[in-house]
This record gives C-alpha cells, structure tokens and sequence, in this order.
C-alpha cells in the first residue's frame, strides 16, 4: 500500500507543490531505489537477529514516514520522507517471504507464498484505488493519513500476532556472515537467471505506473479517480491468478506458466499502445497484472530455495534486484516518451516481457539438473 499509494496522485500533488508531474513521477523512484539498496544489508540482518523482529523495527520506521509525507510543506520533503520509508520498507515483505520459506516445506511452499502475495496484492489495490478517490474527494494529503492509519493497525497487528521461532538458530551478526551468506546465494547457478528476470520486470512493469494519472490526464480520459481504478486492475489480476494457481501448475507446470505469462503480459503492453476509454485501459492493465504475477510468484518461489540456510539474504537479494529494476523503470519510461513515443515505449515494453518469460523459462529449466 505505502509503495502504491502515490502513484494516482501525481497531477494532484504537482499542482498542491506548483512542480511538473515529471518530477512527481520520480517519487517512485526515492521509494524504490533505497529500498533496493536496502536489502543486503537487512536480509542479513533477518538472518542474524530474526525476521519478525527487524519486520517490526522497519514498520515503525515505514508508519512514520508516511505521516510526515502527509504534513510535508515542499517537494524536496517529500522526497525525504519517501527515500526514508523506501529503506525501511525494503525490511517488511521479503523478510516475510523468507520467514514463509522457513516454516513451509518446497512441495507447500508456492501455494503458501501466493496467500502472503494475495496480502501484498490487497495493498496494492488500496494504495492504488483508495488514494486515487479519496485524493480525487480530500486531496492528496488525506491519502497519506489515511495510509499512515492503516500503516499504525498493521504494526499493531504485527506486535501482538508476529512471534519468532523458539528454535530458530541465528549465527552472530558479523561482516564476514553478511559477505558469506551473498556469496552462497550467488554460487547457485539459477540466481543469474532469477535476479534478472525480476530486474527487467521492475523496468517494464512497474516503471509505468507513476505515469498512468499523467497519461489519462493529458488525452482527457479522466483524473485521479479513473487513474486509482485503472492501477486497481493490476491487483485484480493478481488475485485472479491466486485463484487460478493450482490449475495452472497442473495443466502448464512451472515453466509454461512463466511462458504464458509473459505472452500475456506482453499482448497487454502491446494494447496500451491505442489510446482508449479508462475502462478498457483498467482490464489491459488487469491482463498485464494477471501476466505479471504468473511469472513473478514462479521466481519468488525459487529464490526462498537458493540457498536454505541464508534465506532472507536470498530473498533480500532477490528483492534488491526487483526494485533497483522499479526505481530504474520511471526514468526509463521518460526516456521512451519523450524519444521514442508513448505508442512505441509500449509496444517496446511488450516484446521485452515476452522474450524474458523465454529466456527465463529456458535458464531455469536448463540450470536445474545441475541442482539434482
């Protein structure tokens, strides 16, 4: 949710802040980018001092931020607390994946994965969709405190239900324990194909979303509103593909599944191309979303089992990779429009996406009789 929650309002705070919604725009990027960087220094620590712990240290960091976002009298603070709360976000949800992978065994493990991912998928749809109509009603800043509650309930949540495992053996936190656990996870040859799989998808996938308000915007096909329920498709697809899990294992198994996700995602991309009404662009954004997530929950899955007995530094890594690739993407996405076009950036974004859900499917396939 506090990852999602700025991008429908861009156009909303550019004219509150009197700056361009391009550099709003780049507010995805001060989230994603610390957050990135983030990650190997706190999957470490996940491994040292415990998940649920450094879990809760980083939600009290993450609700804070959010409420100084919400009272921030300039741009320039703005982007503070957004840089602040993107390193401390990075310690909440792939510490979750790699708590999920210690306590659940591989033949269990996509499936319970996927009922964590429906959790991030909620909070993607509320940042999404909630900000964009009570910004389109309040304002911008009432998003954010609306947020910075949500934010406090979950940390309370998190308080009193999120215990460690009394058997957990934790090593001590030394510097040579953080370069070893990296070096385990980069010894196993599926990492490569993995960590940049999840990189190109942070490009083309998420790179766009900041600019979705912008675009409705200036082809006069709605505002904040439309741009909050055109985002909400991408959640929506995400829970339909939770849904449709098991029958797309059993009928595609793990490597068609990534084909025919990234053909998905890609016919999706390619769409966007024509400009249409906001309701057919929130199903082509549904069907990119549907896509996504059958390539993206295939590779989380893998990296809990990189390397087992550094699990959240895998995770970490993983994630690192994934929104160095978001806080790249924006920028990238400019770059495009104001070159190439928005009608090619798009048709450009499809034929990556295909050719990476390619790729990968033929890496991991290859690479995994190495591991037997």
């Amino acid at each position: 949710m506090s990852m999602r929650i700025i991008d429908p309002v861009v156009p909303d705070i550019a004219r509150d802040l009197s700056v361009s919604p391009e550099t709003v725009a780049l507010l995805a990027t001060a989230f994603t980018f610390p957050y990135a960087l983030g990650q190997p220094l706190l999957g470490a620590l996940g491994d040292t001092l415990g998940k649920a712990r450094i879990i809760k240290i980083t939600l009290t960091v993450l609700m804070l931020c959010l409420a100084a976002a919400a009272v921030a009298p300039s741009l320039d603070m703005l982007f503070v607390a957004r840089i602040i709360g993107g390193a401390a976000g990075g310690g909440i949800f792939p510490l979750a994946f790699a708590l999920v992978g210690d306590r659940f065994e591989m033949g269990e493990r996509q499936l319970a994965l996927s009922r964590v991912l429906s959790a991030i998928i909620a909070g993607q749809l509320t940042g999404a969709l909630g900000s964009g109509m009570i910004a389109s009603a309040f304002g911008w800043r009432v998003s954010m405190a609306v947020g910075t509650l949500l934010a406090a309930l979950a940390l309370i949540v998190t308080l009193w239900q999120l215990h460690p495992r009394a058997t957990a053996e934790r090593p001590p936190l030394r510097l040579t324990h953080l370069f070893e656990g990296y070096a385990q996870v980069f010894r196993n040859p599926k990492t490569v194909v993995c960590f940049t799989a999840v990189f190109i998808e942070g490009i083309v996938v998420f790179g766009l979303f900041p600019y979705i308000a912008v675009l409705l915007e200036q082809r006069g096909a709605g505002g904040l509103r439309e741009a909050g329920f055109v985002l909400a498709g991408f959640a929506l697809g995400g829970f339909v593909y939770i849904a449709l899990i098991r029958l797309l294992l059993s009928r595609l198994g793990l490597y068609g599944v990534i084909r025919a996700g990234a053909a998905v995602a890609g016919l999706g991309f390619a769409a966007l191309a024509f400009s249409v009404s906001w309701p057919v662009e929130m199903a082509i954004v549904f069907v990119i979303g549907l896509g996504f997530y059958m390539i993206h929950n295939a590779l989380q899955t893998q990296a809990t089992e990189l390397a087992p007995t550094k699990r959240a530094s895998a995770v970490a890594a993983h994630a690192f990779f994934f929104f160095l690739g978001q806080a790249i993407g924006p920028l990238i996405y400019r770059l495009g429009f104001d070159t190439a076009g928005v009608e090619a950036t798009f048709i450009s974004g499809g034929i990556v996406m295909v050719l990476t859900g390619i790729a990968t499917a033929a890496g991991l396939k290859a690479r995994t009789p190495a591991l037997t």
